[in-house]
């Protein structure tokens, strides 16, 4: 393939953290194999007892051998990526690779020694060593804030000459490449024309629903529709005297259906909840029953 000097900065960025997540995600996968296998075959060739003691003793064992286990995984990846195709997993998705002209075997080797053993070496160090050396536990501390302070330097580097993301990358002297056939990042934004139209619609609803009136619309509906029986019902309900309400076990609220939570009533009979009949009232004060059309008496909601 023809290769590609020009590499988006959001491209290499994306390669690395693809190359992070893909890297976790097989360790950890590899890791929850070996423990299931473990399990099965304790299982099917012990006894109980044998088996209580190696369930006790598994943790343990992992944990010793951990860097071990660390040091042979990432070392099968960068074989399986930078060592036989020259990129990594994350490049690869992205159509990315290193340059194979500065992909020397030393710097292969370089590329190999500082991506996998200094995790090794700090693992080593935290769970081999029974007395902890101070110098040496104090030199790896003094070179790992020196790596980050290096990286925060190299990141501010990259986002101006848009080269060599990564510190490894600075330090071998190594540039990503595309292998697009010379054709740049491909940009669609149909998507984020969609997204952008429903954001703005949904701007628009949350500012116009709290200041639409569902309660008032809602009675005007019916009084469309059921115009001259929800009429004469309110009429009725008018000339009548207030009636007393009854509150049994199976009393429930007329507007809701549950049973009534502080219940109150407007003298036609009919129970409602406190916040059922208080919230239609205040925001529709021609609201009636909804189930014989009286409204509110002069002196407001009654209390059962």
């Amino acid at each position: 393939m023809e290769k590609n000097k020009y590499v988006p900065r959001v491209n290499q960025i994306d390669a690395i953290y693809l190359n992070k997540d893909i890297t976790r995600m097989i360790r950890d996968n590899l890791l929850e194999n070996l423990q299931a296998i473990s399990v099965s075959t304790a299982t099917t060739t012990s006894v109980n007892n044998w088996l209580n003691l190696f369930h006790f003793t598994q943790p343990v064992l992992f944990l010793k051998i951990q860097p071990e286990l660390d040091l042979l995984i990432q070392s099968a990846i960068w074989l399986g990526s930078v060592g036989k195709r020259c990129s990594t997993f994350g490049q690869q998705l992205l159509v990315l690779s290193y340059d194979a002209e500065k992909l020397t075997v030393s710097r292969l080797a370089l590329h190999f020694a500082l991506t996998v053993l200094p995790g090794y070496i700090k693992s080593w160090e935290e769970r081999r060593l029974t007395q902890r050396v101070e110098w040496f536990s104090q030199a790896i501390t003094w070179v790992e804030h020196s790596a980050l302070v290096l990286n925060v330097l190299n990141y501010f580097r990259f986002l101006k000459t848009g080269r060599k993301p990564a510190l490894l990358d600075f330090l071998l002297g190594l540039d990503y490449i595309s292998l697009r056939n010379n054709q740049r990042r491909d940009i669609g934004y149909k998507y984020l024309t969609r997204e952008l139209l429903w954001g703005g619609f949904m701007e628009i609803l949350g500012l116009l629903l709290p200041i639409i009136n569902f309660r008032k619309i809602n009675r005007l509906l019916k009084s469309v529709v059921y115009g001259d029986s929800t009429q004469s019902r309110r009429r009725e309900s008018v000339s009548k005297e207030l009636v007393a309400v009854q509150l049994t076990t199976n009393s429930t609220c007329t507007y809701c259906g549950e049973r009534p939570t502080l219940p109150h009533h407007m003298g036609c009979g009919h129970i409602y909840c406190y916040y059922c009949l208080s919230a239609n009232l205040l925001t529709d004060a021609n609201f009636g029953c909804t189930k014989c059309g009286a409204t509110c008496p002069e002196q407001g909601v009654l209390s059962v």
